[in-house]
């Protein structure tokens, strides 16, 4: 920065020191913002969330000592080379700061370190995420804010008179700040307390990262014992099947689900029709975890190293019996289908390595000339009408496995029908393209042949409400429907109010189309008259990022990863050791996931992976065959 040209800027109104006030100003602004949406984000779920407010005011004072230690220490200079560094930090961390509460009204996530590194490679997406927000009516509004925090940041860059008693009181000010968020309230006690933490502590609190010693792998290796199979004979059967996942498709969005919200009728009127689950989990809580659920049938519980990688598939490529080969060996061709960049986590690496015979997003030339939102995507009415398209050209005598994953309904919830930021509406305008495809699949006779399955790949990022807590409890994060929608005989029909998961999908599928099936106890199978569940559930968090929830029967108990120093809280089943040491187990098995921070840096914009040749893509399109138009 050129020192003569920023002096001669900022001297004549001597805005260095008023911007140096402006930016504490602003931090403190956004601490009360901060307070406030938690006091909001907590109102339905405890029972004094004003409390909750005020320690996230708390805890955020240590942050408040930071800038005010960056102050002081930027007026004992006199020279601007020397304030600069202060004056970045200073800035860099109101940025931060604000970009996290961002986070956490948006999604209600916070903002984690290894996060940025991980989603910062994919450059186009974040592009295409903030443009379908800035395209939000209420968000336009929003941004003249920006105005005048721009000109704060621009002032807080000026240079500012050497001033040591200045410096020695704002250094005083920030030790007692420092030792107020210190502090550890009752409140903190509160379950997810890591809404309360300041950011540095949160992102200081990840065991999940930390590493096995040679010894404590082991001994795992010496005590974990693998669950037996049980083997009976399956169904032999050969159905066509679709299952649809719907993006943050949630219990509480359903009137039969959740029994308070009515944003689905359609949804909820077909599935009384045939069946629907009650008790559905989905295993992770985004959309690469619900994918790894349901493709590889198992938990995506997090490698170590896993949240400072870049690939979320990592350890979960080995074709061997995953659904691709299990439904190959049966005589089936698998797919899969979306309107969002496959690009985006390398979705095409993952679905070519599975051995998926078809793969395509939003490179599917279908797609020109329908508007693209978050992650280059069109909405679900071209999804549906693409696939109904395919559908009518490939199928034949070879039966099919479609996985269609939806976007429209991604946070931050634009509504394709007028641009409006609405989760309400954005999940009534999925309801009516569902049953678009439910009634155009009907249309062909597909349900005397096939099967078509619905769920969601995990609950949506908002807060939980009160009646989802008084309804499910803890579990209520890991909720999501599940309708299966078929006129077949021998497989399950009216409410089903016994647990599966994700996971489930794969045994499932493997006793539905096999002459014999196997499964262990954490395996269930739902695609037959009599379902029968694992006998637990894992669900790994995204709220607590080191804890996997272990559901069984009526109880809950908590893996919380930590290395060497991992331990069970919470109830205990009788075989609670051995579900510990098997989590343990598939993650040293998978090895670290770590990355070097600098690769990652330099990586950030790297090309998106190509696209699937010609040989990989399903037929070029024809004018689509469904009732509803563009």
């Amino acid at each position: 920065m050129n020192k003569s040209l920023t002096v001669a800027a900022c001297k004549p109104y001597r805005l260095g020191d008023k911007g140096a006030l402006a930016l504490i100003l602003l931090l403190l602004l956004l601490m009360l913002l901060r307070a406030l949406l938690i006091t909001q984000l907590t109102a339905q779920v405890a029972p004094c969330p004003v409390c909750l407010g005020l320690t996230a005011l708390q805890q955020d004072s240590s942050m408040l000592a930071l800038l005010l230690l960056f102050t002081a220490a930027s007026l004992v200079f006199r020279h601007y080379f020397l304030q600069l560094p202060w004056l970045l930090l200073g800035i860099v961390l109101v940025l931060v700061y604000g970009i996290d509460l961002a986070v956490l009204k948006t999604l209600t996530q916070r903002l984690y370190l290894f996060d940025v590194l991980k989603f910062g490679k994919e450059f186009g997406a974040i592009v295409d995420f903030g443009g379908a927000l800035l395209e939000s009516t209420n968000i336009r509004i929003g941004l003249i804010l920006l105005l005048p925090i721009t000109a704060i940041l621009v002032f807080a860059l000026c240079p500012r008179q050497q001033r040591l008693r200045a410096a020695s009181i704002y250094f005083a000010m920030a030790i007692v700040f420092a030792l107020l968020g210190l502090w550890q309230p009752k409140t903190m006690r509160y379950i997810h307390n890591e809404v309360l933490q300041n950011l540095i502590a949160t992102n200081l609190d990840l065991g999940v990262d930390t590493p096995y010693s040679a010894a404590f792998a082991a001994q795992v290796a010496r005590d974990y014992l693998p669950p037996k199979a049980e083997c009976a004979t399956g169904q032999n059967r050969q159905p066509d099947i679709i299952y649809v996942v719907v993006e943050s498709l949630s219990m509480h969005h359903s009137a039969l689900f959740g029994g308070f919200r009515d944003l689905t009728p359609n949804l909820d009127r077909i599935a009384k029709q045939y069946a629907y689950f009650t008790n559905f989990f989905a295993n992770g809580f985004t959309t690469d975890g619900g994918l790894i659920a349901l493709v590889n049938g198992r938990a995506p519980v997090p490698a170590v190293g896993r949240y400072q990688s870049t690939d979320a598939f990592r350890g979960y490529q080995n074709p061997q019996d995953a659904l691709p080969d299990v439904l190959h060996r049966a005589g089936y061709a698998t797919h899969f289908f979306t309107t969002g960049d496959l690009g985006f986590l390398d979705k095409t690496d993952w679905l070519k390595a599975l051995g998926f015979d078809s793969y395509e997003g939003a490179e599917q030339p279908f797609y020109n000339g329908w508007k693209r939102r978050h992650f280059n995507a069109a909405e679900d009415k071209a999804l549906y009408q693409r696939f109904l398209q395919w559908f009518d050209q490939q199928h034949g005598a070879t039966p099919s496995f479609s996985m269609l994953l939806t976007v429209s309904t991604h946070p931050p919830f634009i509504n394709p029908e007028d641009e409006s930021s609405d989760e309400p509406g954005v999940f009534r305008y999925a309801d009516k393209q569902l049953v678009m495809l439910y009634t155009e699949l009907k249309q062909r006779n597909f349900f005397q042949h096939g099967i078509l399955l619905i769920s969601g790949d995990h609950r949506s990022m908002t807060p939980v409400f009160a009646e989802e807590i008084r309804r499910f409890g803890d579990s209520a994060l890991a909720r999501t429907p599940l309708v299966i929608v078929s006129d077949l005989p021998g497989l399950p029909h009216g409410v089903i109010d016994t647990p599966f998961q994700q996971s489930d999908l794969l045994p499932s599928l493997a006793e539905l189309v096999q002459p014999q099936a196997c499964r262990t106890s954490a395996q269930g199978w739902f695609l037959r008259q009599n379902p029968l569940p694992a006998a637990y559930v894992e669900h790994a968090r995204g709220d607590k990022r080191d804890v996997v929830d272990i559901y069984f029967g009526q109880h809950q108990g908590d893996v919380v990863l930590n290395g060497d120093n991992s331990r069970w809280q919470g109830d205990k089943p009788a075989d609670w050791q051995q579900i510990a040491l098997g989590i343990h187990a598939d993650r040293i098995q998978r090895g670290s996931d770590d990355e070097n921070f600098l690769d990652l840096i330099i990586n950030l914009h790297r090309p998106p992976a190509s696209p699937p040749t010609d040989a990989q893509k399903p037929n070029a399109p024809t004018p689509a065959t469904t009732t509803e138009n563009k």
